[in-house]
């Protein structure tokens, strides 16, 4: 299915890759966040937040890690809205370009936990620009 602009609207479920789901571990078990799903969400704001590039580098992986319903990570389809409101460019399917940048921000929020330089989920809200 598409939705207008030519964006395939398809998947039904969507994972981290296995680096990313050990990154996602790490976060689960530092912050007050009860499912590998609300990390996933938190790193999808995060990749956001940092301007994580939307395309999967040459080497991102197989996302075959802890996977999720589309409906369980984005249930009103805000996070698809709010992504495609930030890149109107996207020309694929939104929940494509969600699981990437859930995979590479777990991987970078937990790079940024380890080196000391996000203490707390409010960090990642005065983290200096990119």
């Amino acid at each position: 299915m598409t939705d207008g602009g030519g964006r395939m609207a398809g998947r039904v479920n969507i994972a981290f890759t296995p680096d990313a789901t050990t990154a996602a571990r790490r976060l689960q078990e530092r912050f007050p966040l009860p499912d590998l799903v609300d990390v996933a969400r938190v790193a999808t704001a995060f990749a956001l937040r940092t301007n994580v590039p939307l395309t999967r580098p040459a080497d991102f992986g197989s996302a075959n890690g802890s996977n999720f319903n589309v409906g369980s990570v984005d249930p009103q389809g805000e996070l698809r809205d709010l992504l495609l409101a930030l890149h109107p460019e996207i020309d694929e399917d939104p929940y494509r370009v969600v699981e990437t940048l859930m995979s590479l921000g777990a991987i970078a929020l937990e790079q940024k936990v380890a080196a000391g330089e996000v203490l707390s989920l409010r960090d990642m809200i005065s983290l200096p620009d990119a």
